[in-house]
């Protein structure tokens, strides 16, 4: 054990020795590559750029694991944070999940379970660091929409949020990846007459579908192959406070049915259990998909739709919101200048004309991922050039859609006798080899939600 810096994108912290040889051996069978440390102390020292997951035992000397898991929401956001407790200890485990924790794995731990939870993590953590996806159980940048919106479309949205937020009302927030859904959730709680509760939010489409009804409501000991213990689900930790279901147009038509129960009397079952439970949530859910299409389709139940869309919000996209350039720019480039320490970095007149020459296919989340491109490649010390966007604006276009869709054809000459999840699982492979695995356009190509590619890649273990 040293205090050097890890390049592994693994890192797990216990003073168990055992804990330590096992999880070592499980975690080199299944080609994850870590480093241990028998200390939070250790790991905390040791954190990088690399770093995308953090296994951390709750119960260690000098420095707790939920200590070490606020010092590392803290200093690196992007990374995510498992946090291992004790079959007794609830308690500790909500308070780890409010604290920015992605999941609590209780011992003893199934290890299929442990292993597909670091790599979903692993797929999150590497999405939020690339800025093309949203956090499913941390917070959104630190943008102020009152303050940084000029857009009428907006002010008007925001005007919405201010009257709907004292509310107890289901909210249900549309628009496209990247608008700032999960922002607006948060900025709805924070208003919200449960802002001292917790906010949890379920990512419906990271997780997969068999698992996705344990994360929410929980499951007793025994209740499937591998439910070594009780756990709690996502509804029952967010009592008090608000639940988030991000992405919920991708969620199972089998899991519907419950959750429009939950919606209805806020009372739920464990699964494998017998007794209901109670849990006072605000529900905020979020969709870039048409629910009334997949109501037509038969994806989605209707009368699920129309208890969620109680108070709807549709958020207008980038390239409708010039008004918002100027002010995004300065805060995105403040943003950089705080994290660099360079001061103030000016920028040259003609950068927001130019930028709103550009369609921001994937808004705010894009616009905030090519200023930090622009603002370390820049060729001035102390100025962001036009042409410095022009870089990394190229670099994200470059590849004609039309040429990468007709590029999908190579491979087998025909698709006959291919199943539907072999084409769909081959079409996704060659989508990401196209677009150098970059998941936001590869989702834009084959007309899915971002996080949609994660859960697929799961699927189809091209992760």
């Amino acid at each position: 054990m040293n205090s050097n810096t890890s390049s592994s994108p693994l890192l797990f912290a216990d003073d168990d020795d055992v804990i330590h040889k096992l999880l070592g051996y499980q975690f080199e069978r299944a080609n994850l590559k870590c480093d241990a440390f028998e200390s939070g102390y250790l790991l905390l020292q040791s954190l990088s750029h690399e770093t995308l997951v953090c296994l951390l035992d709750l119960n260690m000397p000098g420095k707790s694991g939920i200590e070490c898991l606020k010092q590392i929401k803290k200093t690196m956001p992007h990374v995510e944070v498992l946090i291992m407790t004790n079959v007794n200890q609830a308690a500790e485990a909500l308070e780890a999940i409010r604290a920015g924790a992605f999941d609590y794995i209780t011992k003893p731990f199934d290890v299929d379970h442990l292993i597909r939870s670091v790599r979903i993590a692993m797929s999150l953590s590497r999405n939020q660091r690339e800025n093309e996806d949203l956090r499913s159980t941390i917070s959104e940048p630190g943008i102020n929409v009152e303050q940084i919106s000029l857009a009428p479309s907006m002010i008007r949205v925001w005007d919405l949020i201010q009257r709907i937020a004292p509310t107890d009302n289901s909210l249900l927030l549309t628009g496209e990846s990247g608008t700032g859904k999960t922002l607006m959730a948060h900025q709805v709680h924070s208003l919200s007459k449960r802002a001292k509760g917790p906010f949890i939010s379920v990512s419906c489409p990271s997780l997969p579908k068999d698992l996705l009804e344990s994360e929410m409501f929980g499951h007793e000991k025994g209740s499937f192959s591998g439910a070594i213990s009780r756990r709690l689900g996502r509804a029952e930790l967010a009592n008090g406070g608000t639940l988030f279901l991000d992405e919920i147009g991708e969620i199972p038509l089998s899991l519907q049915a419950k959750l429009l129960t939950f919606l209805q009397d806020k009372t739920f079952y464990r699964l494998g259990g017998e007794k209901p439970i109670q849990s006072d949530v605000r529900i905020i859910a979020a969709t870039n998909r048409n629910l009334i299409d997949l109501v037509a389709e038969g994806q989605f139940r209707e009368d699920l739709y129309f208890r969620l869309n109680v108070l709807p919000i549709d958020i207008p996209p980038l390239r409708e919101r010039p008004e918002d350039l100027p002010q995004l720019l300065n805060h995105f480039v403040a943003n950089n200048n705080k994290e660099s320490g360079n001061g103030s970095l000016s920028i040259e007149d003609g950068v927001v004309a130019h930028l709103a020459t550009y369609n921001w296919p994937g808004n705010i989340r894009e616009m905030e991922n090519l200023v930090t491109r622009a603002y370390t490649l820049r060729k001035e010390s102390d100025k962001l050039l036009v042409e410095d966007f022009d870089l990394v604006i190229s670099r994200s276009t470059d590849v004609d859609t039309t040429q990468e869709t007709q590029n999908l054809s190579t491979g087998p000459s025909s698709l006959g006798g291919m199943t539907l999840a072999e084409v769909e699982s081959l079409a996704i492979k060659q989508t990401l080899e196209i677009t150098g695995q970059n998941k936001s356009k590869a989702a834009r190509m084959l007309g899915i939600a971002v996080k949609s590619i994660y859960n697929k890649m799961g699927k189809y273990k091209l992760i």
